[in-house]
């Protein structure tokens, strides 16, 4: 796997795991996106060189969250939109 792949999957995975609120340790991390443990080390040194990631607690910085929410794609817009106004969009309304 290249470099900016790989940094692109460890940039998304940190930001979904972040979003549940779930803990991850670097041997999942390496796991969840393929890669062995060695070359996650590597692509995360990389990602904290840039300012994308805190790699010693295995957390995105600011711009790294701007970057990964950017490229992200969201788990359904309907349950987005649902879910920050606390009422469902018109056109996704049951009928009764």
């Amino acid at each position: 796997m290249n470099e900016p792949k790989l940094c692109g999957r460890l940039l998304t995975q940190l930001f979904r795991r972040g979003q549940t609120g779930e803990t991850i340790d670097i041997i999942v991390l390496a796991e969840a996106c393929g890669a062995s443990l060695f070359t996650a080390l590597k692509a995360l040194d990389v990602l904290e060189r840039k300012g994308l990631v805190d790699a010693g607690r295995l957390r995105l910085t600011l711009a790294g969250l701007a970057l990964a929410a950017a490229f992200s794609e969201p788990a359904s817009e309907a349950a987005t939109t649902e879910r920050r106004s606390g009422r469902p969009l018109p056109g996704n309304r049951h009928a009764a």
